[in-house]
């Protein structure tokens, strides 16, 4: 099975080792200083729990060019980012190509761009950053999964082979991985959770050590999320995963969980830490999430103190 991962940011280079490491032919797709890294490098991965490192030599490629033939080509990378690979990636003759990109906008244009029929969708449970060519990183295992876990789906919604072949290929590089039946949904789910979570961590300028100090702004994040839940409901919007019900709970019941995570090097590396270098992408996704709030005709007052601190320098 041939895998190209295109894009080499955290989150590509935490699936293109875990995958090679796993015996699979890999491939990953970088650009400038990352792709020079890479070539003499390979993928180095640190696990911030041992400080262990893993190397992956793995093959780098710049361009994806039309007859580079994939069993499945995951594109990983910021919804700020896609626009300019659509044209590639609709000029490729790959079978299977993967969107794990953040979006509460629906997938219209990567339809247009590569077809439903080859269109599928995923989202990882993972972070970290880059250090020095390293990769920290953490994959969302045991507890964690209670808030998320990489999942994948088909545009369609379908449970197919190919769908089960490349959560099986997951599963087996230790990336607990699982099938949604509605990616949409799953997706405006998350981005309305990761966009209180974000704003918060704002106000303290991603220190999320500083963000679990206060029981106040925990309690804020918290009922953010439960508007953002609600106006998806309003909407006709299912939360997915239905795990996620848990924030049905009375928020004093909520709060201190999340104020014992937010105290936690997991919270560091997995939140905490993207904020910190990917605001244009919060930007992004908040207005993604205002459009289905100006839809709803709800009122939010929770997330409207919380997007002032997505202005903050």
């Amino acid at each position: 099975m041939k895998i190209l991962i295109y894009g080499a940011g955290t989150i590509g280079s935490v699936f293109a080792g875990k995958l090679a490491l796993s015996g699979y032919d890999v491939t990953i797709l970088a650009r400038g200083a990352r792709l020079v890294e890479l070539k003499k490098n390979g993928v180095i991965l640190v696990n911030p729990g041992n400080n262990r490192e893993e190397i992956a030599k793995i093959d780098v490629i710049e361009h994806l060019l039309p007859d580079h033939i994939f069993d499945y080509i995951l594109v990983v990378m910021q919804k700020i980012q896609i626009d300019s690979v659509l044209p590639v990636l609709s000029q490729n003759i790959s079978k299977n190509i993967i969107f794990v990109v953040n979006t509460a906008s629906g997938y219209d244009d990567w339809v247009q761009a590569v077809g439903s029929d080859r269109l599928m969708l995923g989202f990882p449970s993972a972070g970290g950053e880059r250090v020095d060519g390293r990769v920290h990183y953490f994959i969302g295992k045991g507890f964690m999964r209670i808030f998320q876990t990489t999942t994948f789906s088909e545009y369609n919604g379908q449970k197919t082979e190919r769908l089960k072949k490349i959560v099986d290929v997951f599963n087996c590089a230790g990336i607990p991985s699982v099938v949604s039946n509605n990616m949409d949904m799953w997706q405006k789910t998350h981005v309305a959770m990761v966009t209180s979570i974000g704003n918060a961590l704002y106000k303290y300028n991603s220190n999320n050590y500083a963000l679990a100090k206060s029981y106040a702004d925990i309690k804020l994040l918290v009922l953010g999320i439960k508007e953002g839940f609600a106006v998806l409901t309003k909407l006709g919007i299912n939360i997915k995963p239905s795990k996620l019900h848990y924030f049905k709970l009375p928020v004093f019941l909520i709060a201190p969980i999340f104020k014992i995570i937010m105290g936690t090097k997991f919270a560091e590396t997995v939140m905490a830490k993207h904020t910190a270098v990917a605001k244009s992408e919060m930007v992004c996704l908040q207005n993604e999430f205002d459009m289905l709030i100006m839809k709803s005709k709800m009122e939010t007052p929770s997330i409207d103190k919380l997007r002032k601190n997505l202005a903050k320098d």
